[in-house]
């Protein structure tokens, strides 16, 4: 049986990872080649059809006075497509506020996330009631606008909290 060049999915399993003279195959080392640039080669980023997971914590003052954290942070250009969003259960109850917290980018919401569970924090993922869908369906599959980071801000009630962390998890894949 031949074995063909690897593909990033697939490594050259069948061949040595040493040739005679010790130094790597030249499959293999075709492959680790592969896997730097599927990586983003020497900046790090993940390019086009890789997936990420961006874990930001957030606390209440970050917050206050209409301001927003990035839970998604987009280069110019990248374009994103949230898979996931997950609250870890990690941090404090926030209190003395009522206002939900958006997942968001422009006038996409990913998810308002209630009061009521940033005021008793339990791990919950995209869907619970604690961190719901989006009411508009079509934001599942579209992906963010070029250079636009997705972020986090209070929206709804009245009050910003005085007290209070969580930690947020998207998982998002690389769209262009």
């Amino acid at each position: 049986m031949v074995n063909s060049p690897p593909t990033i999915s697939e490594p050259p399993s069948r061949v040595a990872f040493l040739d005679e003279g010790g130094a790597p195959n030249r499959w293999w080392a075709q492959w680790f080649d592969q896997m730097i640039l599927r990586v983003g080669g020497p900046t790090g980023r993940p390019v086009a059809g890789d997936v990420a997971v961006f874990e930001t914590t957030i606390g209440f003052a970050a917050l206050g006075s209409a301001a927003s954290v990035p839970v998604l942070p987009a280069l110019t250009g990248e374009q994103w497509c949230v898979r996931e969003i997950r609250l870890s259960g990690a941090g404090t109850n926030f209190s003395g506020g009522d206002r939900l917290l958006d997942i968001r980018q422009g006038t996409t919401i990913y998810s308002a996330i209630p009061a009521a569970t940033l005021q008793a924090l339990a791990a919950a993922r995209w869907g619970d009631t604690g961190v719901p869908y989006p009411a508009t369906a079509v934001h599942l599959t579209t992906p963010t606008a070029a250079g636009e980071s997705v972020v986090a801000t209070y929206s709804g009630g009245a009050t910003d909290y005085t007290a209070g962390e969580l930690t947020v998890v998207i998982t998002a894949e690389r769209f262009a």
